[in-house]
């Protein structure tokens, strides 16, 4: 796998100019925000809701530029990748949740990646057969970074950094070009809260925030630390790069929502053949389902590689397992096959339909603990120094947590006391076929409400001798009056 090192050695070049290296380390991270459950919950939610979730998918994208630019902070000042600081700074017992929880994130990222190429794979040579497109999908995925991995491992992070930012530009290209009618100002709603639209709304927070990109950035950047003096310059290219890149990213966001908005008065979906007659009004060109599969062939080949570098830092520092790169990259798509092929053999499109919607919700089951230890590390002067983030970064933050666990809680009061369509869908009481048990995630979605609470009240292990070294430098500040006047 000389294409993860390559990743890893590609922000730590040697080049003068910062953002030479920044960008291309946000590029590859906004890929993992290319995929087909990502755009088949914005579609879906803006056929169901309209405008009246734009304002908090701006939040969302928000908290992720937050999220991941304390991330590279924290890797850069430490050296050391926000697993292993967590395992330093925390029990056993709750490495192990956050590291069940980043596993979940990155399943479900890779299961996404599989299902889109199966039906990307299904549009472009119209069939109907699932099985056959999910072992496509497969073995392309794992031979693709064979295929597209220089042994040189400096041109491999800058050709997989240039295949990231070719990926990105031509779907925010061919979208934006295949939409001339839709208009770039609407008048923004200020967000419904019901527990009606408590499911597209953890699919949108899902499909924005990803918890295991954290893992990853801090992972990638954190040799940057041996080769700058100064970080504070390094900071600002940083943040500079990840706006740019989660920019584009809202902006694909925004558009399929709008589109969807638009056409939701004669396009209700409640089938898979609903949501690709609306993804078809969407992308006008013939050529739409070609370049929507090459798009989600060369994402899947960068989300392949950040996969590996997640799993690698999570499973060596959350559980003490160290594997191979090839190990991890081969164990991450197998796991992943199997919901694919169950899917698709027992519920047909439909089933992967409704999977593929699901795996959103599922990783931001995730957020509210995994957004935790990045803003209590960044906050911490014993870990970061002089480089702590500010009280009003904090505080910002701390908003950021409250907005993914207020949409969490709505979430499980709705599954557990509503009567909400999609709830009556979970429950097997409509035509949609369940996938999983409606008990299985009434006790996921409690069991990281209660994981997160029990996080927010956790300290880090730091703070304690961090109170220490406070109360020692007052106590020494106190005596040496007395000595003095003693004298």
């Amino acid at each position: 796998m000389e294409a993860v090192h390559g990743v890893e050695s590609l922000a730590g070049g040697d080049g003068r100019h910062h953002v030479s290296r920044t960008l291309g380390t946000a590029l590859l991270i906004s890929v993992g925000y290319i995929d087909l459950g990502k755009w088949v919950a914005a579609v879906d939610a803006g056929a169901r809701f309209g405008y009246d979730l734009v304002l908090l998918v701006l939040f969302f994208n928000f908290s992720a530029v937050l999220n991941q630019y304390l991330s590279t902070c924290i890797g850069m000042v430490t050296g050391k990748n926000l697993a292993e600081i967590s395992s330093q700074e925390y029990s056993q017992f709750i490495c192990v949740g956050l590291g069940l929880q980043a596993g979940m994130s990155l399943f479900t990222s890779e299961l996404t990646m599989i299902l889109g190429i199966a039906v990307g794979y299904n549009l472009v040579f119209d069939v109907d057969d699932f099985i056959t497109s999910i072992i496509f999908a497969c073995v392309v995925i794992n031979v693709l970074p064979y295929l597209l991995s220089p042994r040189d491992k400096r041109m491999a992070g800058t050709l997989n950094a240039c295949i990231a930012g070719f990926t990105i530009l031509c779907f925010v290209l061919g979208l934006l070009i295949s939409q001339p009618e839709i208009p770039l100002h609407v008048n923004v709603m200020f967000p419904k809260l019901s527990g009606e639209s408590a499911y597209s709304l953890m699919a949108l927070m899902g499909a924005n925030i990803m918890s295991h990109n954290f893992y990853v950035h801090s992972s990638i950047v954190q040799v940057q630390r041996a080769h700058v003096h100064t970080l504070g310059a390094l900071f600002h290219d940083h943040l500079f790069s990840i706006l740019f890149t989660f920019t584009g990213v809202f902006l694909v966001n925004y558009v399929l929502l709008s589109s969807a908005a638009a056409e939701s008065s004669h396009n209700v979906i409640h089938t898979f053949h609903d949501a690709v007659e609306l993804m078809n009004e969407i992308f006008t060109s013939s050529m739409a389902p070609l370049v929507l599969l090459a798009v989600l062939l060369f994402s899947s080949h960068i989300i392949a590689l950040t996969s590996v570098i997640a799993s690698h830092v999570v499973t060596e520092h959350f559980f003490g397992a160290n594997l191979s790169l090839v190990a991890h990259h081969v164990l991450l798509k197998l796991l992943s096959m199997i919901p694919a092929i169950y899917s698709a053999k027992v519920a047909g499109s439909e089933g992967v339909y409704q999977l593929i919607i699901l795996c959103p919700v599922i990783q931001a089951f995730t957020l509210p603990s995994s957004v935790i230890p990045v803003f209590r590390i960044a906050s911490s002067s014993w870990i970061m120094g002089n480089y702590r983030v500010s009280l009003r970064v904090e505080i910002l933050a701390s908003l950021a947590f409250c907005l993914t666990l207020f949409i969490n809680i709505i979430f499980a009061a709705e599954i557990l006391f509503g009567d909400s369509d999609w709830t009556n869908s979970l429950k097997g009481n409509t035509e949609t076929p369940v996938l999983i048990p409606h008990t299985v995630l009434i006790l996921m979605s409690c069991a990281s409400i209660a994981f997160a609470l029990f996080l927010a009240v956790t300290p880090l292990k730091s703070s304690s001798r961090e109170a220490e070294t406070q109360e020692l430098s007052v106590h020494s500040q106190r005596e040496a009056p007395d000595e003095i006047q003693r004298s």
